[in-house]
């Protein structure tokens, strides 16, 4: 009679155990986004939300193929080569991502790509990035969103208040005028700035035969465009910025007016905080069509995936516009829902 309790309760164990896992494979079916593409299986749930043409079109193709859908629009080989990055059959991932170990820390890997730097950096891939082996080091280089505001809204009024108290001390006739033309002056030099470094820097192409300018191009911007979707990157770190910040303080000292710098600095200051808060939305917010950011994000997705050369701006198309490197962006038929 024992025998057969237990085996009952053998029998009850096995049945709830089998129930478990039936059920935990549904569940995990239930969050995968499977789609196929050449004969070879992707699952793309993660991406969905960060697809450039936005999350609602891709909602058709779950469980099918994309075949038409590549053939009716056309993409780039940056999105080919993320798509590798969700195969299910890892073994087949393409060559480039061979190059380096993704285990180890990078930043001392990517000077020895030689040649191969430029097409490598430029072919994106959805994963974190670790830079140095050093834990120190590695918090140096991460940066929370909201740090920005935090640090960089106290500092640009900081200046503002000490550009009002050098106008008293000075006891000069100066008006609310030219404080404000001059904040706004700060911010319209920022967005040159803007467009200037990320063009002439940070796409800088580096010698094939350079590990020292290959490894700082990848320090400064090549590593955003390697991962995109790494949210602790989006943002420039501090202890950097405030660097800069300081060479800014210098040099405007020595060349605009001791009424009106600290008020052109705090504008530059602000500039740069609106710039940096921007490219974060740009990457993980979803603008609704017709709006500003709307054509922003688009117009950054293109720089990112299909034009790297063209598109610098990031909070204006100004300087795009002036040096003839703006991105003729194509017409939609229904606009894009992120």
């Amino acid at each position: 009679m024992a025998k057969t309790t237990d085996s009952i309760r053998d029998v009850r164990k096995r049945t709830t155990e089998s129930k478990s896992e039936l059920q935990s494979m549904e569940n995990k079916q239930n969050n995968d986004f499977l789609v196929n593409y050449q004969n070879q299986s992707y699952n793309i749930q993660k991406f969905l939300r960060y697809h450039p043409g936005g999350t609602k079109i891709l909602r058709y193709f779950k469980n099918r193929s994309l075949e038409k859908a590549f053939e009716e629009f056309p993409h780039s080989q940056a999105a080919f080569h993320l798509l590798q990055e969700f195969t299910l059959n890892q073994e087949k991932y393409q060559k480039y991502e061979n190059l380096i170990d993704w285990d180890k820390a990078i930043l001392g890997q990517v000077g020895s790509l030689g040649h191969h730097y430029w097409e490598w950096v430029n072919l994106p891939v959805y994963r974190d990035i670790k830079l140095f082996k050093s834990n120190i080091l590695e918090s140096l280089t991460i940066t929370p969103w909201y740090l920005i505001p935090i640090v960089w809204i106290p500092m640009s009024l900081y200046f503002f208040y000490n550009g009002l108290a050098r106008i008293a001390a000075i006891n000069t006739e100066s008006t609310v005028f030219e404080p404000l033309t001059s904040f706004i002056f700060g911010i319209f030099i920022w967005t040159m700035l803007e467009y200037v470094v990320h063009r002439e820097v940070f796409h800088f192409k580096p010698p094939d035969n350079s590990k020292l300018f290959i490894t700082l191009h990848f320090l400064l911007h090549g590593v955003h465009h390697k991962a995109p979707f790494d949210k602790r990157r989006l943002v420039f770190p501090i202890l950097p910025a405030l660097l800069v910040a300081k060479l800014l303080l210098i040099i405007y000292n020595m060349v605009f007016p001791q009424t009106i710098f600290y008020f052109i600095l705090s504008g530059t200051m602000t500039g740069y905080m609106i710039y940096d808060l921007t490219h974060y939305y740009l990457h993980h917010g979803a603008p609704k069509f017709g709006t500003y950011m709307y054509l922003m994000k688009r117009n950054h997705n293109y720089h990112h995936f299909l034009h790297h050369d063209l598109g610098f701006g990031i909070t204006s198309k100004l300087w795009d516009y002036i040096f003839r490197t703006n991105i003729c962006l194509r017409q939609l038929l229904k606009p894009i829902e992120w």
